[in-house]
């Protein structure tokens, strides 16, 4: 009873925010899932499964194919959901425990198509006077990571081709600038996944026109966590 109250309290503050029909759809079709899944016994983990909206995860299972090569900055259970959907995974994580931990699950499942790597940030007190606004500062808006330099981190991406990737996804951190990195490595007609795109300064620093963009913006319920959010998919034309 007290979970079906807060769905129905989160469900009013989503509908302020964002009203209309596909706010109400998501908010009616999800109600179950987002039930199952926020409950204490499963996490995305155990659940294989990615920390994005419902909505965009239907739409990322209609969308990703067996032959496709798949880059994610930022690990979880979406590094097992991606592995069992695509040829090849490459995966980048900052957190050194949180990256032991997902390489003894990926090792231990015995899945073979994941390249995952441990990319930390670095100390950098010029980073104090920059800004986690700006693409070109590699910096994280979270004060636990004040001072650090996640260039490298963003950088991995620049070692692959242009033009290489099916899909990349961003879900981990300095992601403005993880963005304007993957561009490029975007195969004509391969899709950006950016999670938590409500947040608006990840988007706003880009050109995401209807000219060079399809763009689905995908508000809603989410698993594991009471909040809403959105996940936006972008399609490169």
């Amino acid at each position: 009873m007290r979970k079906t109250f807060i769905y129905i309290k989160l469900s009013v503050k989503a509908l302020l925010k964002r009203p209309g029909v596909s706010t109400i759809s998501n908010i009616i079709q999800h109600s179950r899932s987002w039930h199952r899944y926020n409950s204490p016994s499963v996490n995305s983990v155990s659940e294989r499964m990615p920390w994005l909206s419902f909505s965009a995860i239907e739409h990322i299972k209609n969308i990703i194919t067996a032959d496709m090569t798949l880059f994610e900055f930022g690990s979880g259970g979406s590094t097992l959901f991606w592995a069992s959907r695509v040829k090849h995974v490459i995966s980048i994580e900052h957190d050194k425990l949180w990256h032991e931990k997902m390489k003894n699950e990926i090792s231990n499942a015995g899945i073979t198509n994941v390249d995952y790597y441990l990319i930390e940030a670095v100390n950098n007190p010029k980073l104090l006077r920059k800004d986690f606004l700006n693409p070109a500062d590699y910096s994280s808006g979270d004060e636990l990571y004040s001072g650090k330099d996640f260039e490298q981190y963003v950088k991995k991406i620049d070692e692959l081709p242009d033009q290489s990737l099916d899909v990349i996804v961003i879900d981990g951190r300095a992601r403005p600038s993880c963005i304007l990195h993957s561009i490029p490595k975007l195969k004509p007609k391969g899709h950006l996944i950016i999670d938590n795109s409500d947040r608006e300064y990840y988007l706003k620093p880009f050109q995401f026109g209807a000219k060079n963009w399809k763009q689905w913006d995908h508000y809603g319920p989410a698993p594991f966590t009471y909040g809403f959010t959105q996940t936006s998919i972008l399609q490169k034309i």
